[in-house]
């Protein structure tokens, strides 16, 4: 699952890396590839919901096979384009290829893995969100050197390509390696009896409605803390430390790297710890100290060196990702095999689309009505108040939940 997440997260991001050389070309304007990145998301978040709604009825093994094969034909329909039209296409085959993953394999996850040890295995999953975000980025780049340089000519099939094409298709070919993985699986019994015919898994949902809408808003609001705090980190160093724009790039790439990766681990390790001393009242509490450290961070963006930015940025990283892993540890403990598939696509879509949507976007205005020259102070106002809601909805959860707990 977690090779499986590293190669969905360097498909999603590849082509802005390649997308230099794809404009020479193809003839697109910025435009037109942002419309892409806007059909990519848009079919993503539909596709999610149904994907969801799939994953509790059906074969999920088989299902993320199907999500394997869609995502890589799209990556080769993207990377054999010769117009706009092929192009917008081969987005869309990956939005609909990557939106399977996350529910159809963290249902299969979750049979698999009992609650005494999710935390350890989201953690493995969001590593590789984190290391294909960093491999698209560099990965790709130095890929697409070594082609420039020549070096695939003699590759058949690709040996006639422009080089952005070579590395497309390489790294979209790479995704057929994991059907094979992937079919070794079994698809493991389901203990609970499925939905009522009719319900959709929606009524189970609403049953534990009183549960459910405090653990999704929590998502959610580190979500869109996540990424207004990462969307504007490269122009704080630009704008308020002077660093330049390459250099800001790989200290960031580095940051996300180690201290996501850290972060999540040994999260996953101390959730486990904690889940075993007090139960599900035990996930509210490491969130409530992660929006703490959450707070925090911002905060060092007041003093006058970049090492202190980066630093605060890096102890954010460690903390979100901690959160993260808790938060979705939480909704699983939350919801059983009826519903996991339809209750992960709902936290999925509320946080791409409400964090991504609202995060970067409620910076900007603030950060407008303080004067346009105070993004530091726009962005630790901002993150500390989401930590706050984030940190009250943890112990709003921790009240409504039961202090024993006997979890399969």
């Amino acid at each position: 699952m977690a090779a499986a997440t590293v190669l969905s997260f360097v498909h999603r991001f590849l082509p802005v890396v390649l997308l230099d050389d794809m404009r020479r070309d193809i003839q697109v304007s910025d435009l037109e590839f942002s419309s892409l990145q806007t059909a990519f998301a848009i079919t993503y978040a539909v596709t999610t919901i149904t994907s969801g709604w799939m994953a509790d009825r059906s074969n999920r093994r088989n299902l993320l096979v199907v999500g394997v094969v869609a995502w890589t034909l799209g990556s080769f329909v993207y990377g054999l384009a010769t117009s706009f039209s092929g192009l917008f296409v081969g987005r869309i085959l990956v939005g609909a290829g990557e939106a399977v993953l996350v529910p159809a394999g963290t249902s299969l996850m979750c049979s698999y893995v009992s609650a005494e040890r999710r935390g350890k295995a989201f953690a493995i999953t969001y590593f590789g969100a984190t290391l294909g975000t960093s491999l698209a980025f560099s990965g790709g780049g130095f890929l697409l050197e070594v082609a420039r340089g020549g070096n695939f000519s003699d590759l058949p099939l690709i040996s006639g390509l422009e080089p952005w094409r070579q590395v497309m298709l390489l790294l979209g070919g790479a995704g057929l390696l994991l059907i094979p993985a992937l079919l070794a699986f079994r698809e493991p019994p389901r203990p609970h009896k499925s939905s009522p015919v009719g319900s959709g898994g929606f009524l189970e949902l609403w049953q534990l409605r009183s549960l459910l809408w405090i653990a999704l808003l929590m998502g959610a609001s580190i979500a869109i803390a996540d990424f207004a705090y990462t969307s504007w980190q490269t122009a704080l160093l630009t704008r308020e430390y002077g660093v330049g724009v390459a250099a800001a790039g790989n200290s960031l790439g580095i940051t996300i790297l180690v201290a996501g990766s850290i972060g999540a681990w040994v999260g996953g390790i101390a959730i486990d710890r904690v889940f075993k001393k007090r139960g599900k009242r035990g996930n509210p509490e490491t969130i409530v100290a992660c929006a703490i450290l959450m707070g925090l961070a911002p905060l060092a963006i007041q003093l006058p060196f970049a090492w202190s930015a980066l630093a605060a940025f890096a102890l954010w990283q460690a903390a979100a990702n901690v959160a993260y892993v808790a938060n979705a540890v939480t909704l699983h403990n939350i919801v059983d095999d009826r519903t996991r598939g339809l209750a992960t696509s709902l936290q999925v879509c509320l946080g791409i689309g409400v964090g991504l949507g609202a995060g970067p976007a409620g910076i900007a205005l603030l950060n407008t009505h303080l004067g346009g020259n105070a993004l530091g102070a726009s962005l630790s106002l901002g993150i500390c108040g989401l930590a706050v809601g984030t940190a009250g909805l943890a112990l709003m959860l921790r009240s409504k939940l039961p202090k024993k707990t006997n979890l399969p």
